[in-house]
């Protein structure tokens, strides 16, 4: 083994020795080895993402194409980039897309960034090692032979979890014009290796009525919503799987709400992500002043709803609290 040495560099760097490797001490040595490791396993991850991501869309043909022959006038469910069914879609919506956007960034959601490198990136690490990541990307799911047009969350404490919901334009106008949108409203309590991709993919609570309602009271509460009922969806009540083999149950309803058509000249909600989306939702709430009254009275109805039951939880706590003291 050559003598390190005894090793000088030519010309301008003659002057530049490698130190004694017998005088590195074992610390650094050590350290230097774990940094390299890392970088390695770094490298290697990465490298592995942007392959899974170059499959995921060279699949994305065949869940186009499904999800333009099966989706039809009344969709139940939204379709993977394999084309196999999965998530139930519970919500319709009137509003343009300004309306959509700024509705929902009152209301305290956050659209989601787009999957790609370094997002796919944050979010493995994020959920990992459990830490919050507020406008973290969704999977793609397609319908009408594309993927979802917008997608908003709710954060959670990390990345494990999360409210979401997907929206999709159904190409349909309303009577006075404004687009029809249908969208899949889920919750993701934890996360967990995709058996198709083997990217991170999140697991979604079975009750998806609750989170349907949750995106409705949310709405609600805003004063956006003028209008808000129920239509048949399965028409039934259904316990089904979606393609990642989560089972879920539902009464078979779709909510559909109507937005006021109110003129949102800013497109800042539609375009701003994580922590720039602060900007659109006070955009948003300066808004409310000029929200129809039936808007307005519908979220303070609402408010006096979870107020009343609210006291009556409180009233029969107590009163289960007090028949447990006497016995």
């Amino acid at each position: 083994m050559p003598d390190l040495r005894a090793f000088s560099l030519p010309g301008r760097f003659s002057a530049i020795s490698l130190p004694d490797p017998a005088t590195i001490p074992p610390a650094v040595i050590l350290s230097a080895v774990v940094v390299a490791l890392i970088l390695l396993v770094y490298v290697v991850f990465v490298r592995r993402v942007i392959l899974n991501l170059r499959l995921l869309r060279a699949q994305s043909h065949e869940g186009r194409r499904v999800s333009a022959e099966l989706s039809g006038p009344q969709p139940l469910t939204n379709f993977t980039r394999q084309g196999v069914s999965s998530d139930p879609l519970n919500i319709k919506l009137v509003a343009t897309e300004a309306q959509l956007a700024t509705a929902l960034a009152a209301a305290g959601w956050l659209r989601a960034d787009e999957l790609a490198v370094v997002t796919a990136v944050r979010i493995t690490v994020d959920s990992l090692l459990r830490r919050p990541y507020p406008s973290a990307p969704v999977s793609s799911l397609y319908l009408y032979g594309r993927p979802q047009d917008f997608a908003f969350q709710r954060p959670g404490a990390s990345a494990r979890e999360r409210d979401h919901v997907r929206f999709w334009d159904t190409g349909e106008r309303a009577s006075d014009g404004r687009p029809i949108w249908i969208g899949g409203a889920t919750r993701d309590v934890d996360i967990e290796l995709s058996r198709v991709s083997h990217l991170p993919t999140h697991r979604i609570a079975p009750d998806v009525d609750t989170e349907r309602d949750i995106v409705v009271r949310d709405l609600v509460a805003t004063g956006w919503v003028i209008q808000q009922e129920f239509e048949p969806g399965f028409g039934r009540p259904v316990v089904l799987r979606n393609a990642n083999g989560h089972e879920y149950v539902t009464d078979g309803r779709i909510a559909v709400i109507v937005l006021a058509d109110v003129p949102v000249l800013l497109p800042l909600a539609t375009e701003t992500h994580g922590p720039l989306a602060g900007g659109s939702q006070a955009v948003s709430r300066l808004l409310h002043w000029a929200l129809p009254k039936r808007g307005r009275k519908l979220a303070e109805e609402q408010e006096k709803a979870v107020e009343e039951a609210k006291e009556e939880q409180e009233v029969a706590s107590a009163l289960t609290t007090g028949r447990s003291g006497e016995s």
